[in-house]
């Protein structure tokens, strides 16, 4: 079992869109190892954990969107044996959990060139759930983001609530290269 040190790592940073636009609060997240930050609009998420291992090269972050109920984790950890995000996607499904309880209806899919699978878990040590969970895999600059997205009481529509918070994910590199001058 890994252990992780409890570091804060999130930052919150206004974002400007396009020209003119209002600017929508992000959360960054990273590790000290990773050349960049995870960025994610904040909207009502609530940061739940945050957990660093000490040699700085891979974390753990949990947080709840408060609106959809969609629970939102993910590893950042340097790329391992999978080197790409389709590649990742397979060893994570292959691995499997032993939290997943008889899953169901498993798929695979694509959003934009993010690979991620999905299944349905009817019920959780006995107790109904109709939990959907979506693991979709990132690989950046020599580090990989294992995103896990999960909600009780699912129904179909939650999807797409899914694909945005995919969708949405950016990565910013801690030290941008200076701007040029005209």
């Amino acid at each position: 079992m890994r252990q992780l040190a409890v570091v804060v790592v999130v930052a919150s940073a206004l974002v400007a869109r396009a020209p003119g636009a209002r600017a929508q609060e992000m959360l960054a997240f990273t590790v000290p190892a990773a050349p960049w930050r995870l960025m994610l609009p904040k909207h009502t998420i609530k940061v739940e954990e945050q957990r660093v291992d000490p040699n700085g090269r891979s974390g753990y972050f949990t947080m709840l969107d408060a609106t959809t109920n969609i629970t939102i984790s993910f590893f950042i950890e340097p790329v391992g044996v999978c080197g790409d995000s389709r590649a990742c996607r397979d060893s994570v499904r292959a691995r499997g959990n032993p939290s997943w309880e008889d899953p169901q209806q498993i798929s695979d899919g694509e959003v934009g060139d993010i690979s991620y699978f999905q299944f349905y878990m009817p019920s959780y040590a006995g107790y109904p759930v109709r939990q959907e969970n979506l693991y979709a895999e990132f690989v950046q600059d020599g580090f990989w983001v294992d995103l896990h997205l999960s909600k009780v009481r699912y129904s179909p529509s939650d999807h797409a609530r899914f694909e945005a918070i995919v969708k949405s994910i950016r990565f910013e590199a801690k030290n941008p290269p200076p701007a040029k001058e005209d």
